[in-house]
């Protein structure tokens, strides 16, 4: 057999065959075992933020990592890579071994600090937000492109290391005595986990969620035979109402309504608390023509979350259920039905988050996004100057509601000439870098820096307005889809999409209503409020807020005992100064909207039917 060191003797060729057959097997699953240990060390770093680590803890890690890692990699092995050994083709084999490793570690890096910032492992959506969204959504400095090119070098080097070692070793030693120890403790840690599991042990079982494709042994059953009677959770079950999206409850009809025109200018990832006079000098000094609200929070964390609660009303948990009917917000339908022009300047796309197949599905034309601009800033810029455009040429005898979104502060971008007031900024965004340990002021002066470039868009937006005679007909909302985090809590939590704390969800909202003497709100107020503020102010809607929104009318100070947010895989139930965070498995945890410390969560829980009852209502 060509590759595996047969020689003429057809009997002696045979024993050569099977030998090196043996030879080579061995060598692969060696490769696995290096892998397994590697992996296993580097998956050390899903611990970060965890409170209180007890070395056990580290242990239980490595094993279940290792277990996983040994177990996956020597069947992909199995599958591509000994068949082309079997095949004659050594070399072969050895790239595919080599690639294969590579692909894993690489992927299995990249996963450890999307995890340390965000507390979730790399998914399809993210995956498909990436491809769709390009630099739109994710933008890489030139040092931070560095950093991963040299760790992808990095990672290549070691791949061909295990490589290279386990040919060493592999006439040296055999590899069943370190496979038997890494089963071994893989079976140890799942009957810890069954046991954990039976017994409601916390502090092991959310050691599960932190390393990528564990699925531990669950014996509830098995343990209660033998005596030990299982502490049952308490979980909420979240399985999806049948039936298609219900919404709007009732078919909605309209009064005579205003004749204002409603402009919503959002910023992306902009954090209440960045609204002062260094900052953002123009929106600081609007305050003296606009209702603020000083207590105003997103519907999420994130922008499919934020921007779906703002114009549908709902909480983020029904995105799916617009997203595959393709009914339009009614904010959007309302207008539309009332004989307004729809339009959207958008410097991000509109294909991902599908906003275009939700939000905005009934509206055509549509302006999916900026294109022109080579960077974020110069794109924010696009879409100014393309909403000033269409201003001035549209049909004046028609109202219009139109949706202008920025992006500058979601990549920390402004441009270098602009004389920014923060000075000591860091230069250049290397998210590789972040930890526990990392100074965030730097980072949070940069992050103030292009709030304040987003700020002169701002004043622009005014000034056209002005200039186009439409401050006595126009509403301009200004407000954000989510706030970022900078480790405000010591967690090590950055950017969105990590938590529910005041750092992550608290945005600010400003309106300029014609006629409204301007003031300063303190009561809690939603995004919710907004579509039902204009739906019933602006439209003169007659159906109860109820049949299209959860929220209430913003000018009404009734007290919002309780308000649900979203992520892309969590819920939570808001209640004053108290989250109670609602995972996919339904295991609940509470913690301070403050700073995210984890609280008893035994009070919050008698929002649970309510929540649940939310969930099915807008499903047939």
């Amino acid at each position: 057999m060509k590759g595996l060191g047969a020689v003429r003797d057809s009997q002696t060729g045979v024993q050569t065959s099977r030998l090196s057959t043996k030879s080579a097997f061995n060598r692969y699953v060696w490769i696995s075992v290096l892998f397994a240990v590697l992996g296993a060390l580097i998956s050390l770093r899903y611990l970060t933020g965890l409170s209180n680590t007890q070395g056990w803890q580290y242990l239980y890690v490595l094993a279940a990592a290792a277990g996983v890692f040994f177990i996956g990699h020597l069947l992909l092995q199995t599958l591509l890579v000994f068949p082309l050994q079997r095949l004659g083709f050594p070399k072969a084999a050895r790239g595919t071994a080599f690639i294969l490793t590579f692909v894993l570690l690489t992927a299995l890096v990249t996963d450890t600090f999307v995890y340390q910032q965000y507390r979730f492992h790399i998914n399809w959506p993210m995956i498909d937000l990436a491809l769709v969204g390009g630099s739109d959504v994710f933008s890489f400095s030139t040092g931070m492109k560095l950093w991963i090119g040299f760790l992808v070098l990095l990672v290549a080097a070691a791949s061909a290391a295990l490589v290279w070692v386990s040919g060493i070793i592999q006439g040296r030693a055999r590899a069943l005595v370190p496979c038997v120890l890494i089963l071994i403790a893989y079976v140890a840690v799942n009957g810890v986990h069954a046991y954990a599991v039976s017994q409601n042990v916390k502090s092991v079982t959310v050691l599960k969620e932190r390393i990528p494709l564990y699925y531990p042994l669950r014996a509830n059953r098995f343990l209660a035979k033998l005596g030990l009677k299982p502490v049952v959770p308490d979980k909420v079950k979240l399985a999806e109402a049948s039936g298609s999206f219900h919404y709007p409850l009732q078919k909605l009809s309209f009064g005579q309504g205003t004749d204002l025109n409603v402009v919503i200018l959002a910023l992306d990832s902009l954090r209440a608390d960045v609204v002062d006079p260094v900052t953002m000098p123009n929106l600081y000094a609007l305050k003296e023509k606009t209702i603020t609200f000083n207590d105003h929070y997103s519907a999420g964390n994130a922008t499919r979350a934020g921007v779906f609660g703002l114009f549908y009303g709902l909480p983020p948990s029904y995105w799916h259920s617009a997203l595959a009917t393709n009914i339009p917000s009614a904010l959007v339908s309302g207008f539309q039905q009332k004989g307004y022009e729809v339009s959207a300047f958008t410097t991000a796309t509109l294909l991902r988050p599908e906003f275009y197949a939700t939000v905005f599905s009934g509206v055509n034309p549509l302006r999916l996004g900026s294109t022109k601009g080579r960077n974020i800033c110069e794109r924010d810029v696009e879409s100014i100057d393309d909403f000033e455009k269409w201003l001035k040429n549209r049909d004046n005898s028609k109202n219009f509601f139109s949706f202008i979104f920025l992006d500058s502060v979601h990549g920390v971008a402004f441009p270098e000439s602009l004389n920014v007031p923060y000075k000591d900024y860091w230069k250049e965004v290397n998210n590789l870098e972040l930890d526990p340990d990392f100074d965030p002021k730097p980072y949070f002066a940069r992050y103030k820096n292009s709030a304040f470039w987003v700020d002169t868009l701002i004043g622009r937006v005014w000034k056209i307005l002005e200039e186009n005679g439409r401050l006595d007909d126009t509403i301009l909302i200004v407000t954000s889809d989510h706030g970022e985090e900078f480790n405000d809590n010591k967690l090590n939590y950055w950017g969105h999409n990590g938590n529910f704390s005041q750092a992550q969800i608290k945005i600010p909202l400003q309106v300029y209503w014609p006629g409204m003497k301007p003031q300063e709100v303190n009561y809690r107020t939603t995004a919710y409020d907004v579509s039902a503020t204009l739906m019933k102010r602006v439209l003169d809607v007659r159906n109860p807020n109820t049949d299209f929104s959860v929220g209430e009318d913003l000018f009404n100070n009734a007290k919002r005992e309780v308000f649900f947010v979203g992520s892309y895989n969590e819920d939570a139930i808001v209640a004053g100064n108290e989250v109670l965070q609602i995972k996919m498995s339904g295991a609940m945890e509470g913690h301070s909207l403050l700073n995210w410390q984890e609280i008893d969560d035994s009070f919050l829980k008698k929002y649970i039917p309510a929540y649940l009852q939310m969930r099915g209502k807008y499903r047939q």
